[in-house]
């Protein structure tokens, strides 16, 4: 465009130092070609209408698809428009998505392309840039559409057929086969007192029928409300097992939270980890940025149940990510304290420290159930050994086929 400018002002000089008629026609000529140019791609712009629509939440190798959708309002046609589009690496093919497409006057195309749960994540998508002009190829115009849209993708879940937790609270909402514990509201029938029942447990209805004393027999039930406490800290992790180890470990508080959950069991999650959600939208260029955004924030879903608790609970395992700063023993600490006596705390983590184990054995000391999985493949089966020894549950799960432990009907923690 600058050329033709210059070629028109060259012209235009030309003519009036020789007065040649033609020397004016031509400069003329292309300055109105100029004004014409102009004119088309400012009215293809206020006509221009560009969104993105996206499937939010895709499952662990589902799809998703990503539709652009292009509307010309305007009466003119656009000639040629490009786009590219920024794609999240971890779950497309190629790192940017590239077209060229023709619009007529008052219509509108769809530019769409596929996503892949692969890789568990909080995908941003873009930033999407758009390129037009006229159809002499003189004017054109750039936007760059850099909103802020994820798509989130969920983490594996590994079937589990069992997972029994023994609860120290006597009452609650799952059938138990501890006799130990019975739940009062749980009346399943009367038997003939014996020495010893309690009397609060007489049936005086039933007794005055029968003409002899009666007692309820109640079913026995244990409350299992369960805290998983994820451990993000690259430091808890050996170099060479810091990305496997750590996504295992979310893997298995997935499939841990999928099955409690489906078995009406409370269960709440807390993690150490960097949640994007806190950083609003923004990108950060270091750890230490991101830790300073975060504050003191842990990210976390408190206890809870049912199905919306559950989507809620895949949202943030599939968001969190390794973020240095808190250590596991003070995540521990810190989300325990207004923890419900009696409920069963699981820590999954990399590899053990004595920090770590003096914080579990102060949590069984205050009446919780305490576990700990490890899942650093570099050190894991001493990891467990180390925490039997020191009286606390744990196991070694390093990859999917070792949750083969808890899908046997005998595995009790």
């Amino acid at each position: 465009m600058a050329s033709l400018l210059a070629l028109a002002g060259l012209l235009l000089a030309a003519a009036l130092f020789t007065r040649f008629p033609v020397l004016f026609l031509a400069s003329y000529l292309i300055i109105a070609l100029l004004a014409l140019a102009h004119i088309w791609v400012w009215l293809i712009q206020r006509g221009l209408h560009v969104h993105r629509e996206v499937t939010p939440r895709i499952f662990h190798n589902e799809t998703a698809t990503v539709t652009i959708r292009i509307r010309n309002r305007s009466l003119l046609p656009i000639p040629w428009l490009s786009v590219r589009e920024g794609l999240p690496i971890r779950i497309a093919t190629h790192d940017a998505l590239r077209r060229v497409v023709r619009i007529g006057p008052r219509k509108s195309t769809d530019i769409t392309y596929t996503l892949t749960g692969s890789a568990r994540g909080y995908h941003r998508l873009g930033p999407l840039e758009v390129r037009f002009g006229d159809v002499f190829g003189i004017s054109s115009r750039d936007l760059i559409i850099d909103t802020a849209e994820f798509v989130i993708a969920y983490p594996e879940i590994v079937p589990i057929e069992s997972f029994h937790i023994e609860s120290n609270t006597p009452f609650g909402d799952m059938r138990s086969h501890q006799r130990i514990y019975e739940d009062p509201l749980r009346v399943v029938g009367s038997r003939d007192y014996q020495p010893g029942d309690s009397e609060r447990l007489i049936n005086w209805k039933a007794t005055a029928a029968a003409g002899r004393l009666l007692v309820r027999t109640l079913e026995p039930a244990v409350s299992h409300e369960v805290q998983i406490f994820l451990d993000l800290n690259p430091e808890s992790y050996s170099r060479q097992w810091k990305d496997p180890a750590s996504e295992m470990s979310v893997t298995v508080a997935t499939s841990l939270a999928s099955f409690m959950l489906q078995n009406r069991q409370a269960v709440g999650i807390v993690a150490n980890g960097l949640d994007p959600i806190y950083l609003h939208g923004d990108r950060v260029a270091s750890q230490a940025e991101a830790r300073r955004r975060m504050g003191k924030a842990l990210p976390h879903i408190p206890v809870g149940r049912g199905r919306s608790h559950l989507m809620s609970c895949l949202d943030l395992l599939a968001r969190v990510e390794l973020l240095a700063g808190e250590t596991p023993s003070k995540l521990v600490t810190t989300a325990s304290q207004n923890l419900a006596w009696g409920t069963t705390s699981i820590v999954i983590t990399g590899l053990r420290s004595d920090d770590l184990f003096a914080a579990l054995t102060a949590q069984r000391k205050l009446g919780h159930r305490v576990i700990a999985i490890f899942t650093d493949a570099s050190a894991a089966n001493l990891s467990v050994s180390a925490a039997r020894a020191a009286g606390l549950g744990a196991f070694a799960v390093t990859s999917k086929e070792h949750m083969r432990v808890w899908r046997d009907d005998r595995t009790s923690v």
